[in-house]
């Protein structure tokens, strides 16, 4: 195991930090994390580190919530290693950029303040696809979940949402309180199934009523089942299905009638 204090405080004895400046005291328990916060503390400057800080407290004033400190390592390292890309020229375009504007709305404005911020301190522009890289990281600080599932996440609210688009014929009002319901019921559908905690088939009566009253909702929510079945060997639960069919039945009401 890396012994963290002892090399913060070899840091401290080389000038790198005076401990009557010390602000902020970080207890990380895992080994792996420990490593990464040494190799970390060896490629940054105070000043990388500032400028992490600043865009953190400012996701947290924002957001109304404190993040996952583990951000403090994450989002410090992304941020000194896309300064340099953008130095030389190599920008990463962000495949994900759209279905994060659309689903993680406001981590992504946090993200755009972010590298307006980074421009103003360092002089360096950054592409709005690292708006997006940042917003990410957010959402993994925020909600403790791996960025992988995050990104899956995103993938598949946008093609549940094609699926529905396609299946009604009928183009969603983005605007509406249903349809924000519905991606925040989509998020938490689809990290019960990555967690392996859906929820039971319990209710037969209830599943049936729902069958018959919604069948075109339901019809719909069948293929999203499907979808996630293919592509994440998850098989989804009944009473998943009949839920997910009954949000799609509030946000495409209009269209029945």
């Amino acid at each position: 195991m890396v012994d963290c204090f002892s090399y913060i405080k070899t840091l401290c004895q080389k000038k790198y930090w005076r401990k009557s400046k010390i602000e902020k005291t970080f207890v990380i328990c895992k080994s792996t994390e420990q490593k990464r916060l040494v190799e970390l503390l060896q490629k940054i400057s105070v000043n990388d580190f500032k400028i992490a800080d600043y865009i953190i407290k400012y996701a947290e004033a924002s957001l109304g919530t404190k993040l996952n400190e583990n951000i403090y390592i994450t989002l410090t390292d992304h941020i000194v290693f896309a300064i340099e890309r953008a130095k030389k020229g190599m920008n990463i375009s962000n495949a994900l950029l759209w279905e994060i504007k659309q689903f993680y709305a406001q981590e992504y404005e946090i993200g755009k303040h972010a590298i307006a911020f980074i421009k103003k301190i360092t002089g360096v522009e950054l592409p709005p696809d690292e708006a997006g890289f940042i917003a990410l990281h957010i959402v993994n600080a925020r909600s403790d979940r791996e960025i992988e599932e995050i990104e899956a996440t995103a993938k598949i609210i946008s093609s549940a949402l094609k699926i529905i688009t396609f299946h009604y014929a009928y183009e969603l009002d983005k605007e509406s309180l249903n349809y924000n319901r519905f991606v925040v019921h989509m998020k938490y559908f689809i990290w019960r199934v990555f967690d392996g905690n859906m929820l039971n088939d319990d209710d037969p009566v209830f599943c049936e009523m729902i069958k018959k009253q919604y069948t075109k909702a339901y019809e719909c929510a069948q293929k999203i089942g499907v979808l996630v079945q293919e592509q994440y060997k998850k098989k989804v639960t009944m009473n998943e299905i009949i839920y997910l069919a009954i949000h799609i039945q509030r946000i495409t009401a209009s269209v029945e009638k």
